[in-house]
């Protein structure tokens, strides 16, 4: 009985592993090299900031432009970014995850709000806090 469990796990790994190897790479939308699945901006590249979301809903702060977290951007966001902006101490507006916020967050606020299907995350807790 032994062996033939041993010989069912020799087989599923000899074959198993070449199968496995036609599967190709997980899809990538954005091209940024992290699987749609678990990219939480996968729309917008963001690889170097591919674990920013400051504000753990499973949006990256690259493509969440939903400042107030009501699930749509408009301009109650954009009063949002103008209050962190002059100091409200949030970085939810940091939207390029420089550690600051500046003129280039409001104007990647102004392309998110231009391009709403930007708004993705391939992750499925999204929309969710926290989104981990």
């Amino acid at each position: 009985m032994k062996i033939g469990v041993l010989t069912a796990m020799i087989f599923a790994l000899m074959v198993g592993f070449p199968i496995a190897s036609m599967a190709g790479l997980a899809p990538d939308a954005d091209g940024d090299g992290v699987p749609d699945v678990l990219d939480n901006c996968d729309q917008v590249a963001n690889a170097g900031a591919a674990f920013c979301d400051t504000d753990s809903d499973g949006y990256g702060n690259a493509c969440d432009g939903d400042l107030d977290q009501s699930n749509s951007i408009n301009l109650k966001d954009l009063t949002a970014w103008r209050a962190e902006n002059a100091g409200g101490g949030n970085l939810k507006a940091d939207l390029d995850c420089s550690g600051g916020i500046n003129l280039k967050d409001l104007t990647k606020w102004r392309s998110i709000n231009a391009n709403p299907s930007d708004f993705s995350s391939g992750l499925s807790c999204a929309g969710t806090v926290p989104c981990s």
